[in-house]
């Protein structure tokens, strides 16, 4: 069963939305995986989140409440450990002993060594037993099969599995295994006949135990002659062990014929085997002839077997099945036995003392002192070493100063270096923490691409034996932490705005892979996404976008052009981009001939582009893509349409000069056109435009960056809409007249509608 992480309750004064003051959807954090990944664009609290977790509910202005699932003996004191991010961080001060190992190494290695020995001798004993004992000397042996119980019969099958490798056993597994089993009651005896029969007859499937196991009492039907094949071959037998006498050894009869008798003997068998059903010729060959060839048969096979052919009677053959499983049974529950008896409380006790040792300690290893020498020292520029105390703890020294307990300005190194240090330290603590989760608030936010790499790598490595929350708004993290080790996490998007569906909303698989690959992003759009779209007309708006930066991407200069004719606002032509679509992607025969017109005149209220059940966070996506292009269309029709401005005049003019050369003016040519730097009255409109420029291209311009998710989903719902509001009614600021101003904002804020829906 996965652990999981239900939360009931998160406060903190009035930074979170009043559904988390008692959370009942939304509220699980579920670790399939050793990650999960907290998606949230700035604003809804990631930070607020991380505070509340480390407070560990010891501070009075902020609490949570948590269930867990799948976890045992948790400590509400020992719950989450909290990595802040970097404005919160600061350099740790204190001693070695603090952050990194300095306990008892030596214990450590010994315990190591004695646990290793101890499961070699385990396994060389167990491995033995099962030879001398039982007879099992194959991975494959049948008597395996009469363990119930699936965990032990793996355990006994590998350990009779001579390459089977001892470093191959999960030993905490094993142990926990062991702890849990109850001794067997059994009469098994190797040394009784019958035991010693069933255990050397039982190891295939050609082998008299499993064919009476699986025989079948209507199988056998009455042959009153059975018993003359015994009677003939004991006849020809003799015949042939006293061939060389010329009278009966029987009855000296001085006329015998002996070869005319062992004729007629042979004669007479053959005739009655030839009598004989098939099933019933199966049971002598393949079991009453098995036994005859067996120094002793202790449980009567072949006599019961014969009687129950000749009188077809088949009581005591059924009586025979049940003692057979019976003993089989017993053989079963000893090889239990054995399992249960494989640990001695010694081996037992040193590994707990030694799980509770490195549970409580940072691990010195090899990789951590390549991650301190290597990582640190490359991004800082200053060689990191690692010593060890006089009690064989270790101490980190930057050049020739200790930077464990040293005061900041001190250190000579940059904020950025600092930033990466302490990062360094809080990883490697977080490694010997108690804590059963570690929070991590966006690690990579403070630096540049190679060592956000590098700092993914370490989240992974340092913190593999621990369950991670990891706080971002930052997809590329997403994307380093998939590239180091792949299906390493689970994601959620992170919601915490009014009147939205808010808490911890789990992004499919199906979705994980879109955001992250963009191939398979571009073979939904080729393929089966058309059976998930809910709006035909908008799911072909809000790709617009999307499709010109592809299009100029793969050096479709026709499709790319004839995009960019619904992406400005000043343009009046029609383009159908369902063809433009099914020119890119395919699977789209459909035509929609818009315009910017078109565009502008949407209803986008309470819209549901996508299947927002199978593809929530594409139909989010795609929900913000088209709004931000209405907001620019909106903007470019609304400036170019200003009396007195010449740069509609200017457009015309290039486009009737170039053709189809012209690629348009791009919005700050728009604002510079409209705005005049010198004139002082317009400054107040030229910054607000200038600074919502960026903002409104982001959304629409993918050349740069593939990725249709991050400019979309890197916004909340709130902020969207307050942007909206900002833009419309700066819009309706520039018309003159004040009179008319209120009524004219007002139909347009109805007009264009654009209120988001809860996704």
């Amino acid at each position: 069963m996965s652990k999981k992480l239900i939360f009931k309750k998160i406060w903190y004064k009035n930074i979170f939305c009043e559904e988390f003051k008692e959370l009942s959807s939304n509220n699980e954090i579920e670790f399939k995986k050793k990650i999960a990944i907290l998606y949230g664009p700035n604003g809804t609290g990631k930070t607020s989140l991380s505070k509340v977790l480390a407070a560990n509910n010891q501070d009075e202005n902020m609490s949570f409440e948590v269930e867990f699932r799948g976890s045992n003996n948790v400590d509400d004191s020992e719950i989450f450990h909290v990595i802040s991010d970097q404005n919160s961080r600061n350099i740790i001060k204190g001693e070695a002993k603090d952050y990194l190992l300095g306990d008892d190494i030596e214990k450590e290695e010994r315990l190591l060594k004695e646990i290793e020995n101890g499961f070699n001798a385990m396994c060389n004993s167990i491995r033995s037993k099962l030879k001398d004992r039982f007879k099992i000397a194959t991975k494959t042996h049948k008597l395996i099969d009469t363990v119930i119980d699936n965990e032990i019969k793996t355990f006994i099958s590998n350990f009779a599995n001579s390459r089977y490798k001892v470093d191959e056993i999960d030993k905490e597994d094993y142990i926990n295994k062991v702890k849990s089993l109850n001794e067997e009651t059994s009469s098994f005896d190797e040394e009784n006949e019958i035991y010693k029969f069933i255990l050397e007859n039982s190891k295939d499937a050609n082998s008299i135990i499993y064919k009476i196991n699986n025989l079948k009492l209507e199988d056998i039907k009455q042959n009153l002659r059975i018993r003359e094949i015994e009677e003939n071959d004991e006849a020809i037998k003799i015949i042939n062990k006293f061939s060389y006498k010329n009278e009966c050894i029987v009855c000296d009869n001085q006329e015998y014929k002996k070869d005319e008798l062992l004729k007629h003997k042979k004669n007479n068998k053959e005739n009655i085997e030839r009598s004989l059903d098939d099933k019933t010729k199966k049971i002598l060959e393949g079991i009453i002839n098995l036994v005859k060839k067996q120094p002793i048969d202790p449980l009567g096979i072949e006599t019961i077997l014969l009687d129950a052919i000749k009188t077809g009677n088949t009581d005591e053959v059924e009586s025979l099945k049940n003692e057979v499983f019976n003993y089989i049974e017993n053989i079963g529950k000893e090889l239990v036995n054995l399992i249960k008896n494989s640990l001695d409380d010694t081996l037992i006790k040193n590994y707990e003392e030694y799980r509770k040792l490195i549970e409580s300690q940072f691990q010195t290893s090899e990789e951590d002192e390549l991650y301190l020498k290597n990582v640190i020292s490359e991004n800082i520029g200053r060689e990191i070493n690692i010593d060890r105390d006089e009690k064989n703890r270790i101490k980190i020294t930057l050049g020739d100063d200790e930077i464990l307990g040293t005061e900041r300005d001190k250190l000579g190194l940059s904020t950025g270096q600092q930033n990466f240090i302490s990062l360094s330290f809080e990883l490697l603590k977080a490694k010997k923490s108690k804590c059963k989760y570690i929070v991590l608030d966006d690690p990579i936010s403070s630096f540049d691409s190679i060592y956000k790499n590098k700092i993914a790598f370490c989240i992974i490595k340092f913190l593999e034996n621990k369950h991670q929350i990891i706080l971002t708004h930052n997809t590329e993290l997403i994307k380093l932490l998939e590239f180091q080790t792949q299906g390493c996490f689970e994601l959620y998007m992170f919601n915490n705005t009014e009147g939205a569906v808010n808490g911890f909303i789990k992004i499919n698989k199906d979705e994980q892979e879109l955001l992250l690959k963009l191939n398979k992003l571009l073979d939904l759009f080729r393929g089966k996404i058309w059976q998930y779209v809910k709006d035909k007309d908008l799911f072909l708006m809000s790709m617009i976008p999307f499709m010109r930066g592809y299009a100029n991407i793969v050096g479709n200069s026709d499709v790319y052009k004839k995009l960019c004719k619904v992406m400005h606002g000043y343009e009046i032509d029609y383009v159908d981009v369902g063809l433009m679509y099914n020119s890119l992607f395919g699977g789209h025969e459909e035509t929609l001939r818009i315009s910017t017109k078109e565009l502008l005149e949407l209803d986008l209220e309470n819209r549901e582009i996508v299947d927002n059940e199978k593809y929530p966070l594409l139909n989010k996506s795609l929900y913000h893509t088209l709004s931000y292009l209405f907001l620019r269309l909106r903007v470019e029709e609304k400036l170019c349409s200003l009396e007195d401005n010449k740069v509609l005049n200017e457009i015309n003019q290039e486009k009737q000069r170039l053709g189809d050369e012209y690629s348009g003016k791009t919005i700050q040519q728009i604002i510079d056109g409209v705005f005049d730097r010198r004139d002082q009255a317009k400054v107040k409109e030229r910054v607000f435009f200038t600074s919502r420029k960026t903002l409104l291209n982001e959304f629409n311009h993918f050349e740069g960056n593939m990725n249709i998710f991050q400019p979309a989903i890197d916004i909340t719902d709130k902020a969207l809409e307050e942007e909206k509001n900002s833009i419309l009614k700066a819009l309706l600021d520039l018309d003159n007249n004040e009179t008319n101003e209120s009524t004219e904002c007002n139909n347009l804020l109805d007009e264009s509608a654009i209120t988001l829906q809860n996704i």
